[in-house]
């Protein structure tokens, strides 16, 4: 099981449109976006992918974006978004407030051992966490905005292994 997992993409159109054209040559089950599309325009282009996302804090146009997930076969959901499939465990949040909020929530459901793995976004920060068989996860921010680097994920569940990428 392979889940791309990126996040806080901030309508950058050039990561977005860099971000694709990479992923088209990789092998995946899922597509994890943890937050910040920002506007339907964006959202649009993660169509006819696995698509599974959150809303986060600064998502305008919940209604269309709702409408063009539902419309496309997309899960876009206000977080926390639970999600089984072939029999692992995962939860998706954006973040909760500022980051030691969002740190002591994923932590939290880290150290629950009900998921095998723990996406958030948020901080803009790359963080790779391995609390008992939990991987826990930002995969840093696709749009690169106080960042240093534009980053996503691919995390391959089977062997529990997480591999960052820059643009």
């Amino acid at each position: 099981m392979k889940v791309v997992v990126i996040s806080d993409s901030h309508d950058n159109q050039e990561a977005v449109e860099q971000f694709l054209k990479e992923i088209r040559e990789v092998e995946f089950n899922m597509l994890i976006h943890a937050g910040d599309i920002i506007s339907p325009f964006t959202l649009k282009k993660f169509t006819g992918f696995p698509f599974y996302g959150v809303y986060g804090n600064n998502d305008g146009e919940r209604q269309i974006l709702s409408k063009i997930a539902r419309e496309n076969n997309m899960v876009l959901e206000e977080q926390p978004l639970f999600i089984e499939k072939d029999g692992y465990r995962i939860v998706i949040v954006h973040g909760v407030g500022g980051s030691e909020k969002t740190k002591k929530l994923v932590e939290a459901l880290g150290k629950s051992g009900l998921f095998d793995l723990v996406v958030y976004g948020h901080l803009h920060i790359i963080d790779v966490q391995k609390i008992g068989d939990t991987i826990v996860l930002n995969p840093g921010t696709l749009a690169g905005y106080l960042a240093e680097k534009k980053t996503y994920a691919i995390v391959d569940l089977d062997k529990k292994i997480v591999e960052i990428r820059e643009l």
